[in-house]
């Protein structure tokens, strides 16, 4: 479902971070933003940890990797070849619609890369791959007490619903 195309973006001016593994950068660099393989579990289980505080060792997130691969994908942002951000893609067949259910699920950017159009970058590409993966929308779930976020979702052009989140937990 998903393609493992990447894009490229040079980022320049404000969009480059000042630092990147501690060295200031002298000049602007080049963001990837690819789907992510079994070879980024380690990167994937590190990015994770410093989201959520999830630990994770990459053997366990490369078996995660392999339980999702059929419903949800990672892409990870790297700046000249170093992690700096990630997202997650769900994609699933709805049973009631002629569409895809597509719903971003994870994003994440490393503290010192923010506010650096690399957030905006793994949205639109996510939403590309739903697009081309056939669905009409992308659900994305933040919280009411999040307004940076909600901001920053708004600011890409999403639109707030009127939709109540209910959990029934199971354990």
């Amino acid at each position: 479902m998903l393609h493992h195309a990447s894009i490229m973006v040079r980022l320049e001016g404000s969009l480059c971070p000042r630092r990147l593994g501690g060295a200031f950068l002298q000049q602007c660099h080049t963001m990837d933003i690819r789907v992510a393989t079994l070879a980024d579990a380690r990167i994937l289980a590190d990015l994770n940890a410093d989201f959520n505080g999830v630990q994770m060792t990459p053997e366990r997130m490369a078996e995660q990797m392999l339980r999702c691969y059929d419903v949800e994908r990672a892409l990870i942002a790297r700046i000249d070849g170093t992690a700096v951000g990630f997202a997650c893609l769900r994609l699933t067949p709805w049973l009631c619609y002629d569409t895809l259910y597509a719903e971003l699920t994870e994003l994440f950017v490393r503290e010192p890369f923010r506010r650096r159009g690399i957030a905006s970058a793994l949205v639109t590409h996510a939403q590309g791959l739903a697009r081309a993966a056939g669905a009409n929308e992308l659900r994305i779930l933040t919280g009411r007490d999040n307004p940076a976020a909600r901001a920053f979702y708004r600011k890409l052009g999403c639109a707030e619903e009127d939709e109540v989140l209910l959990i029934l937990h199971l354990v």
